[in-house]
């Protein structure tokens, strides 16, 4: 299973605009050539799909993805996103958090991490009983499982940004722990690259993604030494369901 992960673009209506001084837009559509370039399984988008709650940004979205991606994507709500639009606008094209999206080599299950009105994240008891109950049913399935979430189900070390990570992340943290076919916990919102793992489970990697727009100051440095440029991270799991990731980079034009 070959996944590649963005997140956090912060689209906008206006395909000129400046978000946090970056053109928002033409560093999306810069973001989405390495679909082509790496030819993924699925895509999976980490949240803060845009930054002013606007139809316009849900359809340039739509419009980047039909024109540019031609696997199955899977979309997260963050704390910046409307997750009424996303679903108004990209529901009908593709998977839409919560969910799960079976591919012919693995598994992957989307969460909604969005709590209205809160930077943070929260993902509900409701929620949670629906992933409980996935998990129980594919519990004695050797199939490789990745979790994906828009907030850091941990702390990660920052000042700033732990204050605004998943609230109930102890529950989830004890619904996939025990899960031994899951082999990695994807997540946005931080703007960097980071890795860790739960004390108990330390083959699970815990897994942050840089921004496509900017970065923000990093907890971790980055392993390929471009902490400043726009990027995503590389998830291949082989035949064996051995894991395989790397944090990608690319040029700020």
């Amino acid at each position: 299973m070959r996944l590649l992960q963005l997140s956090d673009p912060h689209l906008v209506a206006s395909d000129q605009a400046l978000v946090r001084d970056r053109p928002a837009l033409a560093l999306w559509n810069q973001a989405l050539e390495q679909v082509d370039r790496l030819q993924p399984d699925a895509l999976v988008i980490t949240g803060d799909l845009a930054q002013d709650d606007s139809w316009g940004a849900y359809r340039r979205l739509r419009d980047s993805l039909a024109r540019l991606v031609s696997c199955p994507v899977a979309l997260l709500p963050g704390n910046h996103d409307r997750p009424c639009l996303i679903d108004a606008v990209l529901g009908r094209a593709h998977l839409i958090a919560p969910g799960e999206l079976m591919l012919s080599t693995g598994r992957l299950i989307i969460l909604n991490s969005h709590w209205c009105g809160h930077p943070a994240g929260r993902l509900g008891p409701r929620q949670l009983a629906w992933l409980e109950q996935r998990l129980q049913a594919i519990a004695a399935d050797p199939m490789p499982l990745v979790v994906a979430l828009h907030h850091p189900p941990m702390a990660i070390g920052h000042p700033v940004l732990d204050a605004m990570s998943l609230v109930d992340h102890a529950s989830l943290r004890s619904l996939l722990t025990p899960i031994p076919s899951l082999r990695a916990v994807l997540f946005g919102h931080i703007h960097q690259h980071w890795q860790g793992c739960w004390p108990e489970r330390p083959d699970l990697p815990l897994l942050g993604c840089p921004s496509t727009l900017k970065s923000m100051q990093h907890v971790q440095p980055c392993p390929i030494k471009r902490s400043a440029d726009p990027g995503g991270r590389l998830l291949e799991i082989n035949a064996l369901g051995g894991l395989e990731q790397r944090v990608l980079r690319w040029s700020n034009p």
